[in-house]
This record gives structure tokens, C-alpha cells and sequence, in this order.
């Protein structure tokens, strides 16, 4: 009696598991089922577990990052390309040295060949004053003193300040004296010819 008692119990057992078993949970409450995951209607991510798991992927390792970013630093830290700057910088003025002694020296015989140029007329006016009319040679008086002082001044300029100057700053100064030049010339030809038109 006892024994079929035992069965009787595991088989009220049996029957009290089998709806379980079967997949019964309409009949459990709804608030012990947890959803799953990829099924929540909402669509809104799980909640994060408060140990903060969820983050571990996106955390930076301190001996990576420190490699990391001390692998771009180095990269980037700009001390080979300040070499590489410095050694541009040093060829754009080694050529712009170059240029400008260049230009500077042909400048220098420039000026020299003008002064030359005004010393020889100036030297065949004092030849052919003897020649001229007194008129002409006191209208030419003032003039040839200008010519004078201004190719003594053109000529200091090459003896003395020349090669302590830049290109550009030897340039305005030739400018400036040969626009001398040529208005005092102009005026002393124009003295000149005075006396070819009284002879026609």
C-alpha cells in the first residue's frame, strides 16, 4: 500500500511539473518572465548592469593608450619637421643671398659704368668751354655743379655704402641718381643747342 502511495505521490508530482514542462507560463505571472533581449517591443537597449560592464569595451587600456599616444606625439612633435623647416628656411635664403649678390653685382657695375659716363662729359664740357659763347657757359655754370656733386655723391655711395646696403635699397638709390643725371644733362643740352640754332 505504501509503495503504490509513493507512486500515487510522484505521479501528483508528475502532474503538477508536466504544465510547466509543456510550456504553461501563460499561467505564471508576467512580471517574472524577464523578455528577451532582441524581442522587446520598444526597441530600446537593455538597461546597463550596474557593475558597469557595458562600458568595458569602450575603456582605454592605460599602458595602449599611453603607447599610443605617445607614438603620435613623437611622430608629430614637429622636431623633424622643424629640422626640415630650418634646412627650407636656410635655402630660401641661401638663394635669396645668391639672387641678391647677383643682382647687386650687376647693379654695382651699373652704377660704376653711369658714373664713368658722367665723369667723360663732364671732362669733354671743360675741354670745349674755351669753345663756347659766355652766355652758354654761365647758363651751363649751375647745371655742371649739380652734375658734379651728384657724381661725387654717386660715387661715395659705391665706395662706401654699397656692399653694407640690400639690392632693393642700392636700386632706389641708382634710380634717384641717374633721374639727377639725365635732368641735369638735359639742361645742359638744351644750353647747347642754343648756340647750334643761332649759327643756322
Amino acid at each position: 500500500m505504501s509503495r503504490n502511495f509513493f507512486y500515487m505521490v510522484m505521479e501528483a508530482e508528475g502532474d503538477l511539473v508536466q504544465p510547466f514542462d509543456d510550456g504553461g507560463g501563460a499561467d505564471m505571472p508576467s512580471e517574472d518572465i524577464a523578455p528577451p533581449a532582441t524581442n522587446d517591443p520598444s526597441g530600446e537597449p537593455p538597461p546597463l548592469s550596474d557593475d558597469g560592464g557595458g562600458l568595458d569595451s569602450m575603456s582605454f587600456d592605460d599602458s595602449g593608450g599611453g603607447d599610443d599616444f605617445g607614438s603620435i606625439d613623437d611622430g608629430g612633435s614637429g622636431d623633424g619637421g622643424g629640422e626640415d623647416n630650418d634646412e627650407a628656411d636656410k635655402k630660401d635664403t641661401s638663394l635669396s643671398d645668391k639672387a641678391n649678390n647677383i643682382l647687386n653685382q650687376q647693379l654695382y657695375q651699373t652704377i660704376v659704368n653711369r658714373n664713368s659716363e658722367i665723369e667723360e662729359i663732364l671732362n669733354n664740357i671743360k675741354q670745349l668751354v674755351p669753345l663756347l659763347p659766355m652766355e652758354v657757359v654761365n647758363s651751363n655754370d649751375t647745371s655742371i655743379g649739380h652734375l658734379k656733386t651728384a657724381l661725387q655723391k654717386g660715387q661715395n655711395y659705391v665706395l662706401n655704402d654699397f656692399v653694407d646696403a640690400g639690392y632693393g635699397e642700392n636700386l632706389l638709390f641708382y634710380e634717384k641718381l641717374n633721374s639727377i643725371y639725365t635732368l641735369l644733362l638735359n639742361k645742359i643740352d638744351s644750353n647747347l643747342k642754343k648756340i647750334k640754332n643761332k649759327n643756322q
